[in-house]
């Protein structure tokens, strides 16, 4: 819903939606192999490494800095930050009454939208550290991860 706030062109959203929506699927089918399928633990995740960098972590990433970058060029880049209020208020970014000034003053929905981003940006670093982590691991180890339950 915050990201129809934005001036950011709509294909840039559908390949981000592309992109979690097909690593979730493939997420899910690689999930269900390393239950159900008598298949290689090592082997799942190593190949789960490629697709979770590529359509988690590279291609939203790539995707956010175009947002980020459309968004903030759209309010007036580094000048429209602070320059038309900061200079009535004596170079703070702080007003009168403490609430903050120029671009930060703003308060939209862009502004919770790039906080999701970055969290959910974030978590998928993190996984893609875990995945690879569990890549590189002996596979009698994966194996014991699996079927005990340490996800």
């Amino acid at each position: 819903l915050c990201s129809t706030q934005t001036q950011v062109d709509f294909r840039v959203l559908c390949h981000l939606c592309i992109c979690i929506d097909a690593s979730g699927a493939i997420l899910g089918y690689s999930k269900f192999l390393l239950r159900y399928a008598h298949v290689s633990t090592t082997l799942v995740y190593q190949r789960l490494v490629w697709v979770h960098g590529a359509l988690r972590v590279v291609g939203p990433l790539i995707d956010t800095v175009l947002i980020v970058h459309r968004e903030f060029v759209s309010r007036g880049g580094f000048a429209g930050l602070m320059d038309p209020l900061l200079a009535q208020h004596g170079g703070h970014l702080s007003g009168a009454e403490g609430h903050p000034v120029g671009f930060f003053a703003q308060n939209d929905p862009t502004q919770l939208y790039f906080w999701a981003m970055t969290v959910l940006n974030a978590f998928n670093v993190y996984f893609f550290f875990v995945i690879r982590t569990r890549a590189r691991m002996p596979r009698q180890v994966v194996d014991t991860l699996e079927r005990t339950g340490c996800s």
